[in-house]
C-alpha cells in the first residue's frame, strides 16, 4: 500500500501541469473570440481619423498626428478659440490660431503634435495646415 501522504503529493505535482494546460487553452480560445477594445494606432504618416482623435485623445497625446476636420470658432471664458469639428468627443483646439484663422469654415488637413494643456485641454500644435483637397503627402 502506498503511504497516504505520498499519493497526496503526487496529485499536487500533477495539478499545476493540468491547470497550466487548462489556462493556456482558455487563453487561446478567448484570443480569437473577442474584438479588441484598443483604439487604432495612427496609420502611416501619423494619420488618425478625427473620430478616433476626439474619442481617444489621451492615446495620441504627445504624438505627431495628421487629421482632417472643419475649422470652427468657439469661446472659452471669453477667449476665442479655433477648433476642429466633424466628430463628437473631446474638443480639439488648433494652436497657434493665427495659422488656421484664414481657413475658418473650411475642411482642412492638419498635421502637428497633439498636446494637453490645463487651459485649453487637447490641442494640435500646427506644423502644416491646408484645405483638405490640396495638401500633398
Amino acid at each position: 500500500m502506498t503511504h497516504r501522504s505520498a499519493s497526496y503529493h503526487a496529485l499536487i505535482r500533477r495539478a499545476p501541469a493540468t491547470a497550466s494546460l487548462f489556462l493556456a487553452a482558455l487563453a487561446l480560445t478567448a484570443c480569437g473570440s473577442q474584438r479588441s477594445t484598443l483604439p487604432p494606432a495612427p496609420a502611416r504618416g501619423g494619420a488618425v481619423s478625427l473620430a478616433d482623435l476626439a474619442r481617444y485623445p489621451e492615446v495620441y497625446a504627445d504624438a505627431q498626428i495628421t487629421t482632417v476636420g472643419t475649422i470652427a470658432t468657439t469661446s472659452d471664458h471669453g477667449a476665442a478659440l479655433l477648433v476642429l469639428r466633424g466628430a463628437p468627443g473631446a474638443r480639439i483646439v488648433l494652436e497657434p490660431a493665427a495659422a488656421a484663422a484664414r481657413l475658418v469654415g473650411r475642411r482642412v488637413r492638419v498635421s502637428g503634435v497633439l498636446t494637453v494643456s490645463f487651459k485649453l485641454g487637447y490641442e494640435i500644435l500646427i506644423a502644416r495646415i491646408a484645405p483638405a483637397a490640396t495638401l500633398s503627402g
